[in-house]
């Protein structure tokens, strides 16, 4: 007997999501357009900004469509889970909490 082939049916919510992601990168692309009409600076700053808000809220809705598991596996895949861990941060923020500085002066409150 042969094992099912067929394809597992994908609910919408999770092809509205991937479709909102794909449009992302088209009004990405539009920003590139923008910068080369022949508008005002003010003009061609106000599209750009409205265009940028318009994409990433195109991206939360995209990433809440396809599902938190779907974005860890890309994650994963793309290797964006392993973390660098900034020593010298963390190394600001001990010497913040212990009330001293990494110059070696006294601190005054």
């Amino acid at each position: 007997m042969a094992p099912n082939t067929t394809p597992r049916k994908r609910p919408l919510r999770f092809k509205i999501g991937v479709a909102l992601l794909v449009v992302c990168g088209l009004i990405y692309l539009g920003v590139l357009v923008v910068l080369f009409l022949p508008m005002a600076a003010a003009g061609k700053a106000a599209v750009i900004g409205g265009t940028v808000v318009a994409a990433e809220t195109c991206i939360v809705l995209g990433v809440a469509g396809v599902g938190k598991e779907v974005v860890q596996a890309v994650k994963a895949r793309m290797g964006l889970n392993k973390r660098k861990r900034d020593h010298v941060g963390t190394r600001k923020a001990e010497a913040g909490l212990r009330g001293l500085s990494l110059s070696g002066g006294s601190c005054h409150y």
